[in-house]
């Protein structure tokens, strides 16, 4: 079969409407599951009501000490694991809290709910706070959907951890960088809750000069900062940084979250046998690649669309930092250029490369995918400022 016979193959099988319903048909499979899990006390909670942990433990145990006026022993594992002990039978592994104080904030209101209540509220608040950023991409039901039916979508979820938050920022920022320049500015200050995933947006808006956009973002940094500083002190903050580097070596050296689980260039090498020079070395090179083809299409006359794609693109590749949680944030560029193609016309086997970037994960679970999607991302990137240059 030729490439003409397989895009009309794919005008067939990829209309809106069918893949409107494809998404909700998944979407709705992954609400049974979990529904199921809950309600046959298989997930968040036991057959005893007791809690049952996911990640999301760390963040109630971490709000719960905010609100008893000790949040800076939240970076002390032992007194956090003793936290968790409140809310769940037992803890299997390690739950750290490896975020910047101002997270406390967010996760305070949440740890006034019992752990199951709070899981379920923290997971649909996020949920929906992603939904919103994929509507403020493209307007139309389908591509929420889509976004619904990721795998990404269901382990982000299940797991209680925040992809979904960091989804709705990214997306937000990008979706809003000229419309709502200022409200943008707010939301790429309130990523530095996850600062590792912002490194591309400094870069990106010095370059192109959206000055509104970076002195919204710094203010919102320093207003963090202070209300933190004043509500649980300096020594948050020194506690903080005194935990990174512990938190880094642990996952980036030693390992003790298993490198299959990570989703980095970095991980990919230390699963393929390489050691840690070689990994960060490859994973050193990579960024640089990133970053410069990033940077030379901002500064091209190309359609925002893309640019937004290649900055979500960046946010995963850059970070040696990823697990399966943080890739509802693939969905970003996924719509962006689905939102190019519906203008522009889509490349022959673009779509069914975008289908697959969605589902992917349905095929290779507990697998280090995240090379591999993002590699097929990016071609898919490069091939759409082919077609729309040469359009």
């Amino acid at each position: 079969m030729g490439l003409a016979e397989w895009s009309r193959v794919e005008d067939r099988v990829f209309r809106r409407g069918r893949v409107g319903v494809y998404s909700l048909a998944l979407a709705t499979c992954y609400l049974i599951f979990l529904l199921t899990g809950y309600f046959r006390r298989l997930w968040i909670i036991d057959e005893q009501g007791a809690g049952i942990a996911i990640d999301f433990v760390a963040t109630w145990a971490a709000g719960h000490l905010t609100l008893a006026g000790h949040a800076a022993s939240a970076y002390d594992l032992n007194v956090l694991r003793h936290e968790q002990l409140l809310a769940v039978t037992k803890v299997n592994g390690n739950y750290p809290w490896p975020y910047p104080p101002p997270y406390f904030l967010l996760a305070a209101p949440f740890a006034l709910l019992s752990y199951s209540w709070g899981a379920i509220a923290w997971i649909s608040a996020t949920f929906a706070a992603y939904l919103a950023a994929i509507r403020a991409i493209v307007p139309r039901w389908f591509a929420m959907a889509a976004a619904a039916a990721s795998p990404f979508a269901l382990w982000s979820a299940f797991t209680g951890q925040n992809g979904f938050l960091t989804a709705a920022l990214i997306g937000g920022v990008l979706a809003l960088l000229d419309r709502r320049p200022i409200i943008a500015g707010i939301l790429l200050g309130l990523l530095t809750l996850k600062p590792q995933l912002g490194i591309i947006f400094p870069i990106l808006l010095l370059l192109t000069g959206r000055w509104r956009v970076i002195a919204a973002a710094t203010a919102t940094v320093a207003a963090m900062a202070a209300v933190s500083c004043a509500l649980f002190g300096v020594q948050a903050w020194r506690d903080f940084f005194a935990a990174i580097p512990e938190q880094g070596n642990l996952v980036l050296v030693q390992g003790a979250a298993a490198f299959t689980k990570q989703q980095s260039v970095h991980a990919l090498v230390r699963v393929l046998g390489g050691g840690d020079p070689l990994a960060w070395a490859a994973h050193t090179a990579a960024t640089v690649a990133v970053i410069a083809f990033t940077a030379w299409l901002w500064l091209r006359p190309v359609d925002y669309r893309l640019k937004a794609a290649a900055a979500g693109a960046a946010v995963l590749t850059i970070t040696p930092y990823l697990f399966l949680y943080d890739l509802p944030i693939l969905t970003v560029p996924v719509v962006f250029i689905m939102s190019a193609g519906a203008t522009y016309g889509f490349v022959p086997g673009e779509r069914t490369a975008l289908a697959f970037l969605m589902v992917g994960m349905l095929f290779f679970s507990g697998s280090p995918v995240g090379v591999p999607l993002l590699l097929a991302l990016w071609l898919v990137i490069v091939l759409r400022l082919r077609r729309e240059r040469e359009a």
